[in-house]
């Protein structure tokens, strides 16, 4: 192997396997800009990944109707013939919802939605209830249970472990009336905490049947005939209010646009480290070869060859410190998003592909930017009094 390299790679080696503390300390450097910068854009991509996965692939459903205790039979009608529209709805399906406040053997009092849907068969064309690993099916039964993933573990609870269900007055705070069920399933969730309940169950458990009063609906993408419809609706009578999803999905998105100023924080935080890391040991590598370097200029060595004669080494030192770094940047993204505690929200620890190819390249580009600082140095060299000059 040593027989077949070309005379720059030999002094390379030469040089690396020589100054071994500069060695570690640059890879050790340059695995630090890579693990900072991978973690910034994971922490990113997680984030972003959240409202995707929960409006696009759990959510099916973008408008939720819900209607007036005292509903006529002719608004009921007129209602049910706008929600038949074709056109405009292509599916819905009555649920009941109501806040309350769940118990298990970790903690108390957590708040959480109760949705119990009129047709448990038919649910999932409008929220998936999936497992998060392996993405199973999880069957709502008439007298089944089903909780969202991060409300279970906070509760403590799995499938078949019993949790407490107590309801709440108008400002949140218990009225004392609570109720045990037993869990069916666990699903796959990000924002907010639900539990899903069966129509037979909820009867068995408050002593009488669910009050529809929410209608979740399917409707058309297009802004104009959303307003319409909006409208036609509130005009029917027995509405109190359209909401679609947009609006929500905009807050969640505003909510977490402040993780972008981390995000850069932790990108100038990863060039930092890589200029003073590359700057500092190449300036020092330069030194202490200076009157090498005058040599081979003297030999007749052109700009660009003395350019790489030194600086290869900077890209073999990158290079094995940007994959010591990718591994450590996945570690230590797993730690964030692991000790991320927002409540209702769950981050999942995952990495785009392209925020790899990102972090390589910032790295790559950081050590570009150092080398053509160097480089005037590297010209600034006075050949005939580094010649003469004592080692």
């Amino acid at each position: 192997l040593w027989r077949h390299l070309s005379f720059s790679w030999k002094v390379t080696f030469r040089n690396l396997f020589r100054y071994k503390k500069r060695f570690v300390m640059t890879v050790i450097g340059i695995a630090g800009c890579t693990a900072l910068l991978l973690t910034g854009l994971g922490l990113s991509n997680a984030i972003n990944d959240i409202i995707d996965k929960q409006f696009g692939e759990i959510t099916k459903y973008n408008a939720v109707v819900t209607l007036a205790d005292d509903l006529s039979s002719e608004e009921q009608r007129r209602i049910d013939d706008l929600l038949d529209d074709g056109s405009l709805v292509t599916a819905h399906t009555l649920v009941m919802r109501q806040n309350m406040l769940a118990g298990g053997p970790d903690e108390q009092d957590k708040r959480m939605e109760l949705v119990v849907p009129e047709d448990p068969a038919s649910f999932d064309r409008f929220v998936a209830l999936n497992t998060r690993v392996g993405h199973h099916p999880v069957k709502l039964d008439d007298d089944g249970l089903v909780l969202t993933e991060k409300l279970a573990a906070e509760l403590g609870v799995r499938a078949g472990d019993a949790v407490t269900l107590t309801e709440q007055d108008a400002i949140g705070n218990a009225t004392g009336t609570s109720y045990e069920a037993t869990v069916t399933g666990i699903v796959e969730n990000y924002v907010y905490h639900y539990a899903y309940m069966g129509p037979a169950l909820y009867e068995q458990l408050m002593g009488k049947a669910p009050d529809y009063r929410t209608v979740l609906a399917v409707t058309t993408s297009d802004p104009d005939l959303r307003v319409q419809f909006s409208n036609d609706l509130l005009a029917a009578g027995g509405v109190k209010t359209v909401a679609y999803n947009d609006e929500t999905i905009d807050a969640y998105r505003d909510m977490m646009s402040s993780v972008n100023m981390i995000v850069v924080v932790l990108v100038t935080a990863a060039a930092a480290l890589a200029f003073i890391v590359l700057y500092n040991l190449t300036n020092i590598n330069i030194t202490e070869r200076i009157r090498e370097i005058a040599t081979i200029k003297v030999l007749g060595f052109r700009p660009k060859e003395t350019a790489a004669y030194v600086f290869r080494e900077n890209v073999v030192l990158t290079a094995l410190g940007t994959i010591v770094g990718l591994g450590a940047g996945i570690c230590l993204h797993r730690f964030v998003i692991a000790n991320i505690d927002v409540d209702m929200v769950t981050f999942q620890p995952r990495v785009l592909p392209f925020s790899f190819v990102k972090s390589i390249l910032l790295t790559f580009v950081f050590m570009v930017i150092v080398d053509v600082v160097m480089y005037l140095k590297l010209e600034r060299i006075n050949m005939a009094e580094s010649l003469k000059s004592v080692e």
